[in-house]
């Protein structure tokens, strides 16, 4: 069976406290530190990957800092420039850019640049919430 879903037909949420959140796919189970983003169960597909959503912030806007216990990240900029807080490390990025964010690492995006950044987030299940890291 074929699963094609468009962002256009999904209600967004508020991630973050600042930025819009389209939840395109997920696993059946919420991982620790996820947005509060209901997924309806034809679309909860993914066995291995946490989820997939296209994400937007606004100019001037920053996530709160938060971590994942149990799962990596991936955002990959499709429009806009700013910069990251990974950790203590800060980094510029822009469209084209691909950012990788280990499980455990407080992190933060901000959109110091004119434009509305788009980016495509995947979360990758790790299961090493027990874990000290």
């Amino acid at each position: 069976m074929a699963i094609v879903r468009n962002w256009r037909s999904v209600q967004p949420v508020i991630a973050h406290k600042s930025g819009l959140d389209w939840r395109l796919l997920s696993m059946a189970t919420k991982t620790q530190g996820d947005i509060d983003a209901e997924t309806d169960p034809k679309f909860q597909c993914l066995k291995a990957i946490t989820y997939v959503s296209l994400a937007k912030l606004q100019p001037s806007l920053s996530y709160e800092k938060h971590s994942h216990p149990d799962h990596e990240e991936v955002y990959y900029i499709i429009n806009g420039s700013g910069h990251i807080q990974i950790g203590s490390e800060n980094a510029r990025f822009r469209d084209g850019d691909i950012i990788y964010i280990p499980e455990k690492k407080q992190h933060s995006i901000t959109n110091d640049g004119t434009e509305m950044i788009e980016f495509l987030a995947f979360g990758g299940y790790t299961g090493k919430e027990d874990q000290v890291g």
